[in-house]
């Protein structure tokens, strides 16, 4: 018993940290992006933070300095509608499945990462389009009309005009990555799990008696 017992404990618990990584992400930054200039040094540097539900940091300054060239910045992404959706749904998911019966944990962990990696992956392909989108659908009537298109960096540092913009992950995104690697850990608690309990069922099996001929032919002799 005690070897099928610590295996879903483990198998628990790493589903519950999951979920706690998870929900703790929806208050932090997944990405930000830092943009320094003569003018913006250091502290002073400009910088923006990207929540799951909302932006953060610096964006009344940016949105001024954005009139001057043409950029328009949304005031929502529709990333902000679904993805604490997709976080929350996900974390709830993963210690459901932890609590399911053996034959059906490991597939329900495993569908519930890989379903929280699409939504992830995908809404950095949108981000990566909508960037594009400030950066070359400008309004050419702008004062500084006249620098050119750009897409400013989704990872590393690029300069623009007279910017130098560096972006990353933030602390959110790599709990969310943490995250999926513990429900897939869980994911393979559960295999061995499985594996156990089938061995247990097997070394329970009756063995098979011997047959009657065979039985007999030892008894006369």
């Amino acid at each position: 018993m005690s070897k099928q017992v610590v295996p879903r404990a483990l198998g628990v618990g790493l589903a519950a940290v999951a979920a706690l990584l998870l929900l703790a992400s929806l208050r932090l930054p997944l990405w930000h992006m830092r943009l320094e200039a003569p003018q913006y040094r250091d502290e002073e540097a400009l910088k923006i933070a990207v929540y799951p539900n909302r932006y953060g940091g610096d964006m009344r300054e940016i949105s001024v300095l954005d009139r001057y060239i043409g950029v328009h910045v949304p005031n929502k992404l529709p990333q902000f509608a679904w993805l604490p959706i997709l976080l929350t749904g996900g974390a709830a998911l993963g210690f459901a499945a932890s609590l399911s019966p053996v034959r059906f944990r490991r597939g329900a962990l495993t569908v519930t990462t890989s379903l929280i990696a699409a939504g992830v992956i995908t809404a950095a392909v949108q981000a990566k389009s909508q960037m594009h989108d400030i950066g070359h659908k400008r309004d050419q009537r702008t004062i500084l009309a006249g620098v050119h298109d750009f897409t400013p960096p989704f990872l590393g540092t690029s300069k623009i005009a007279q910017f130098t913009v560096t972006s990353g992950f933030g602390l959110g995104a790599w709990l969310i990555g943490v995250a999926m690697a513990s429900q897939l850990s869980a994911a393979f608690v559960s295999r061995k799990t499985s594996t156990a309990a089938n061995g247990a069922s097997a070394k329970a099996l009756p063995e098979k008696p011997a047959a009657p001929g065979r039985f007999a032919y030892q008894i006369r002799i």
